[in-house]
């Protein structure tokens, strides 16, 4: 299940909609890490950070939830054949150095099995237990922000180019059906992540947000 946290990371990258045709009705893959990335809590003042934001193809709403623990929360309208929706997502902002991050808890939930029901002297099934569902281990979708007076820029994670890292042992993790799923990161492989020369994070295509309201 996709949650409008990827949709969310999706909408900010133009490479991932591009690939996304039907946005609404299939989910986008993501990277996804299993912790918050950012070593340090980013203190966030109202007054820079909660706004009306604008960019090309979409508009979000911030407000700040606890500015002491970085938490931030960012609504926006989906639009659908159905009708509109309000969408709204909850994260923490946290940096390692000069980097910052934007860090959203996935929230989807996934099938763990099906129990088997037994067959009675007739041959026939009497009874089968519903498909199990639990939450699936904490894990976060992430993007790289660039905070500065009244814009605010954001950069995706590439996730072909994650798929190819993972995949020869540069990176931990592994590829999944909706992306690629992070291990634990050394402070080497984030400089990696944040190195454009590794192409890991979608530079040329930035979602640029200019605030228009307070």
């Amino acid at each position: 299940m996709h949650t409008g946290v990827v949709r969310f990371a999706a909408r900010l990258a133009p490479r991932l909609l591009g690939a996304c045709a039907a946005l609404a009705l299939a989910g986008c893959e993501a990277v996804y890490a299993p912790k918050p990335l950012g070593d340090e809590v980013v203190t966030l003042d109202p007054a820079e950070w909660q706004g009306t934001w604008l960019a090309p193809d979409m508009v979000i709403t911030t407000t700040v939830l606890d500015g002491a623990t970085g938490r931030l929360q960012a609504a926006w309208i989906e639009r659908a054949a159905g009708g509109a929706t309000l969408e709204v997502v909850e994260g923490s902002i946290r940096s390692m150095g000069d980097w910052t991050f934007a860090n959203i808890l996935d929230q989807s939930e996934v099938p763990v099995g099906e129990a088997q029901g037994e067959v009675g002297g007739q041959g026939e099934v009497e009874a089968q237990a519903p498909l199990a569902v639990q939450a699936a281990a904490p894990r976060y979708v992430w993007l790289r922000v660039q905070k500065e007076e009244n814009h605010l820029t954001l950069w995706s994670p590439n996730v072909e180019q994650f798929k190819v890292l993972v995949g020869d042992g540069r990176l931990p993790g592994r590829v999944t059906d909706d992306g690629v799923e992070l291990g634990e990161l050394t402070p080497e492989q984030l400089r990696m992540i944040n190195d454009p020369a590794s192409n890991l994070l979608n530079w040329a295509d930035p979602a640029v947000f200019v605030r228009i309201a307070e």
